[in-house]
Formats: structure tokens, sequence, C-alpha cells
């Protein structure tokens, strides 16, 4: 039978209560050395925490919710909600803390999901890459709930994303380097910030350098691969098709290789593929994907560093924006442009 609460204050002669704070950290002080010899006692007993009885006393569920920016049945397959979740949980468990996964089984609106995140089962929120159409993170912000935003910008709350102009600018400049001056562009959804800020360094490039690019090789995607390879279809059949075309993110670009191979198109050879994330998918790609990489991991980690200093110094960080940079990976679908 595990060991109790009581067990302990039997042991050590002292009350259930004093046990209780000394392992809780309050709501009231016990003296450092009654706190150790609680402790010491406790692993002895191998005495393991009822969660629930914990909250009770701290006013705490020691749990997160995690709110992807589109609830899907396929959510869990993209690769970049993949790692994202991934890198998320392990930082929020060497905190001590767990993940709720906020889903649900039919669409939900602003009003309804905000209330469902404050039904007091977390103690904090963490919106990844929030559409700029919800209202869901001003709403948290009016209502002063610990709240991150990760791969967004929102006002008023802390947000953590990468630097997607460098991240572009980057790309282009390799492939204007190697002769490509011919070079297409799949893009993300509308209300999506990164998707946003990707295609706004774009354009800011095309014209800066003076480059050519006529309408229909700028496509709108959904980040995702069939949402590609219509764009995809269109630019590599015209006439003058591009040498090179740079993708939102690895899943896009995963769509323009099936297209070009299905058109008989070589890449490298005659096409070269630039994605965006650099998520582990793009490895298991063939060819294997270069593509810009923004660091997941560190991302995720500073998002929840910053969300549990609000939830345990009951204020918002000062700091807002952390903007990380991003570094472009070449692998094996990007090569010179091809001789004509």
């Amino acid at each position: 039978m595990p060991a109790t609460l009581r067990d302990i204050a039997k042991r050590l002669g002292i009350s259930v209560s004093t046990v209780s704070y000394a392992l809780n950290g309050g709501p009231r002080p016990v003296p450092e050395e009654i706190r150790q010899k609680v402790l010491e006692v406790a692993r002895e007993l191998d005495y393991r925490p009822n969660r629930l009885a914990r909250s009770m006393v701290t006013g705490k569920t020691e749990t997160v919710a995690v709110v992807p920016p589109v609830v899907t049945r396929h959510m869990l397959q993209s690769p970049y909600i993949h790692a994202i979740l991934s890198n998320i949980a392990d930082a929020v468990g060497e905190h001590g803390y767990d993940i709720l996964l906020h889903t649900s089984a039919t669409p939900m609106d602003d009003t309804t999901l905000v209330s469902s995140l404050l039904s007091g089962k977390v103690d904090g929120i963490l919106l990844i890459a929030p559409p700029s159409t919800s209202q869901v993170p001003q709403q948290l912000r009016q209502r002063h709930v610990p709240c991150v935003v990760l791969s967004a910008r929102v006002e008023g709350l802390p947000c953590v994303y990468a630097d997607n102009a460098a991240g572009i600018v980057e790309a282009l400049d390799w492939l204007m380097a190697y002769g490509h001056s011919r070079i297409g562009y799949i893009g993300g959804p509308i209300t999506s910030y990164d998707a946003q800020q990707r295609l706004i360094a774009l354009m800011d490039y095309v014209r800066e350098h003076q480059l050519h690019i006529p309408p229909e090789w700028v496509a709108e995607g959904d980040f995702t691969a069939e949402g590609a390879k219509a764009g995809a279809r269109r630019m590599l059949s015209h006439p003058e098709r591009p040498t090179a075309i740079l993708a939102a993110n690895d899943e896009a670009a995963a769509g323009v290789i099936q297209v070009a191979q299905e058109m008989g198109i070589e890449v490298p050879q005659a096409l070269s593929v630039i994605g965006f994330d650099d998520t582990p998918f793009a490895q298991v790609l063939s060819p294997r994907l270069s593509t810009v990489r923004q660091p997941l991991d560190e991302m995720a980690s500073e998002a929840v560093r910053l969300l549990m200093d609000w939830i345990e110094q009951r204020e918002p960080p000062r700091e807002r924006d952390r903007v990380f940079p991003t570094t472009l990976v070449l692998r094996d679908s990007t090569a010179p442009a091809p001789i004509e």
C-alpha cells in the first residue's frame, strides 16, 4: 500500500498539515530543518504525491493547455505539429508539468474555446500559431490568463517565433548565387503569421532585386503537400517554367517534389526545391530536402519557460517578443541552375 502524508507525519511526530506544507512549499512556511526531515522520510517511504490532493492545497493543476492552430482529424500527421508538440511535451515535463492537448470533435467558436480553456483544468495556455482571425489570444489577455504564443506575433502577449524574413532572404540569396533567377513560390494560409511574413519577405526581395516572377509562379497553399500540388503543377506547366521553387514549409515542398517527379522533371538537376522548418520529415524525403531550419526545440523550450515564469510569479514576463534565427540547411534537393 503506498505511503501517505499521515505515514510521514506519524514517523516524525508532526501534523499532517505540516508535512503537506513542507512537500508543497506552502501555503504556510515550514522551518528548513523540518522540511528536510520531511523530504528524507518521504524518500525512505517512497511517498508519491497525489496530484489532485496537492492541487487542492496549492491551487495549481500542474498542467498547461496546448492549443494547435487548427483541430482536424489528421492534425497530428503534420510533421510541424508533431515536432513542435514533441518539443513542448519534453520542455513541460522538465518543469514537472503535464500538457493537455486541446482538441474538439466539432468546430468551436472563439468564445466557446476560451470558456473551455478557462474551465479550471490548467494553470496556463500555450497557443501554437493562432490564426490572425482568432480572437482567443486577446480574450485570454483581457482576462490576465497566463498565455504564451508560439510561431506567431500577438500584441500584448509574450511571443516566440522565428526570423521568417531572414530565412526567406537566405534561401533566395543562395538560389540567386547559383544562377536561379526564375523562382516560384508556394505560400501558406493567409491567416498564418509565418506564411504572411514569408510572403512579404519574398515580395520585398523580388522588388529589391528586380526579379521577374509571373503571377502564376506565386501560389497560395495551406501548409500541406496536397495543397501545394495545384500551384506546383501550374508553375511547372508554364512554357518558361521556374528552375527553382521555394515553399513556405517542408510539407508544401514535398508536394512540389511529388508533382515534379510525376511530370518527369528531375530534382535537383532540372528543378531545385527548398522548404521551410527542417522537421525530421525533411530528411526522409527523396531527394532529401534542402530547407530553412527554424530551431523548434529551442523555441518550444523558450515558450514553456516564459509560460512557467508567468505561472510561478503570477505576473506576465517583461520580455515580449523572442525571435530566433534561422539557418539554411542544404541537402539533395538543390543544385545550380541548369545551363540552357
